[in-house]
């Protein structure tokens, strides 16, 4: 029982933490582009979208550091022998991490809340772009600690516990790439489908006024989708083949060679990532040969709205595959899962993972309506209006 719990309250941290995680990393990237041509062409509609798409990726980054943070709380309530055993290695890139990625991406995020009105063009641009850098160094750090318990490199094990012998193995280590351009990219597609879902609300529900600006906002998401979509499968291929020299068994279970229990679960889940991968490619590139019809068309504009749930299960879906295909070892070939856990009683497990549901719960409320009340209220400007300096 308590290695179920730890287990269960593990799975449903991770989820929902990755409520936020894929869509600030992909959303801040499409602001990028926004503000670059922005800067570049002048047009003062992509400044407006940038500011507009901006205040939706704050909300959302706040609540995705809370979660975070409870996230994390847990290595220590559930996990003390995985800890234990890790701490040398994820020492440093979890400091790292956190004195490189996180305090840059916040103290640009903290001048982008408080005075992207107020800057210049060419201000507006370098700091959005830290803010990417500092996302994607983040997103760098804490996939090479996970990429570590996939594919050990430059530590040896004691026994008890893992010592690091070589940083430069662990930072290069290929499955930490190749798994961080894969998510990067589901990322990047998620925040198409939610900037898509977005503009086509607004096309159907929104402002008049409004309505150009967010057909252009379509026109980009659409594109960016069918870039992002066709480049995955390349990915995801090099992925595989990567994985096959060093984790066989999650290879045969995602072929279907080895079946029964998790394994069959793998199989069904890569399954489902593929397809819904396959369907995104289909549905870009409708949008992008058929988007007049999209800008006309409101029951196109109301299916699209309801399309960001499928992102969202197919990057759960290969989370599932990732850590379900190297059971049952946390850390492969060294650490299984049922060594790695607190020896602590079953009420304890039971009490946290009932405050947890109940603090992400309204964590959920919080965050949809605000995102909601914020979405809802168009391109609003503040007073003072732009400045084109």
């Amino acid at each position: 029982m308590v290695e179920t719990l730890s287990r269960f309250q593990f799975a449903f941290t991770i989820a929902f933490h990755f409520i936020f995680v894929p869509l600030t990393v992909g959303l801040i990237l499409i602001i990028v582009l926004f503000e670059a041509r922005y800067y570049f062409k002048g047009d003062d509609k992509f400044r407006r979208l940038s500011n507009y798409f901006s205040d939706i990726f704050l909300i959302n980054y706040a609540f995705g550091i809370v979660t975070g943070i409870a996230m994390t709380i847990q290595f220590g309530t559930n996990w003390a022998n995985y800890s234990i055993a890790m701490g040398d290695v994820f020492g440093s890139p979890l400091v790292l991490e956190a004195i490189i990625a996180f305090f840059l991406e916040s103290t640009f995020t903290g001048i982008w809340l408080f005075r992207r009105h107020r800057i210049s063009k060419r201000l507006r641009l370098l700091v959005v772009s830290m803010i990417a850098v500092g996302t994607t160094l983040s997103a760098l750090w804490i996939i090479t600690a996970n990429g570590f318990m996939q594919n050990p490199v430059g530590a040896v094990w004691t026994g008890e516990k893992m010592e690091l012998v070589n940083f430069a193995k662990i930072v290069f280590n290929p499955y930490a790439w190749h798994m961080l351009l894969h998510n990067h990219l589901s990322a990047i597609i998620l925040s198409g489908f939610a900037v898509l879902a977005i503009s086509s609300w607004h096309l159907l529900k929104g402002k008049e006024e409004d309505r150009e600006v967010f057909i252009t906002a379509a026109k980009y998401a659409a594109w960016i989708l069918l870039f992002s979509s066709i480049l995955i499968p390349f990915s995801g291929s090099s992925y595989l083949s990567f994985i096959n020299g060093v984790q066989s068994s999650k290879v045969a279970m995602i072929t279907g060679s080895e079946v029964g229990g998790l394994k069959t679960v793998v199989r069904i889940a890569f399954g489902f990532m593929v397809t819904l991968g396959t369907v995104f490619i289909v549905i870009s590139l409708y949008t992008v040969i058929f988007f007049k019809k999209f800008t006309v068309s409101k029951t196109l504009q109301k299916i699209y709205m309801y399309l960001v749930p499928l992102p969202y299960l197919t990057i759960m879906a290969g989370w599932m595959v990732t850590e379900m295909g190297r059971q049952p070892y946390i850390i492969y070939g060294y650490m299984k899962v049922s060594e790695g856990i607190s020896d602590v009683p079953v009420s304890q497990i039971w009490f946290s993972v009932i405050s947890i549901f109940v603090f992400y719960a309204l964590l959920f409320i919080m965050d949809y309506a605000l995102t909601m009340q914020r979405i809802k209220k168009g391109l609003v400007e503040p007073d003072g209006g732009a400045n084109n300096e």
